[in-house]
């Protein structure tokens, strides 16, 4: 599974406009380079936000077509775009400081 921030996206989308040569006909993989599985990610998440019971796992089956093609974890590499546009991921991993990207996301919502 792939994730990057955004910031890190807009920076390879601005290398691309910089450079459309290298776009030309060419598709990047944007991602962090993390080995990170989806139970990875939702265990940070769910952590970051306070829960701490435990967690209690279904199979994908039960969810129908659409949870089991969630459910894949799949291994990606942005190799190309370090090597054709130069860029590198400056943001840590979601699951490097989830805390502090849970509160970012809390401040963002809208307030009622």
């Amino acid at each position: 599974m792939g994730w990057v921030h955004v910031d890190d996206l807009a920076d390879a989308y601005v290398r691309i406009l910089d450079n459309p040569a290298a776009a030309d006909g060419e598709v990047y993989v944007i991602a962090d380079d993390q080995r990170l599985t989806a139970l990875d990610m939702q265990h940070a998440a769910v952590r970051a936000a306070g829960y701490t019971g435990e967690i209690a796992l279904e199979s994908a089956e039960a969810g129908g077509m659409l949870q089991m093609a969630a459910d894949q974890d799949e291994l990606v590499t942005s190799a190309k775009a370090h090597r054709l546009l130069g860029w590198r991921p400056r943001h840590a991993s979601f699951t490097d400081n989830p805390d502090r990207h849970y509160r970012a996301w809390k401040a963002a919502q809208p307030t009622s």
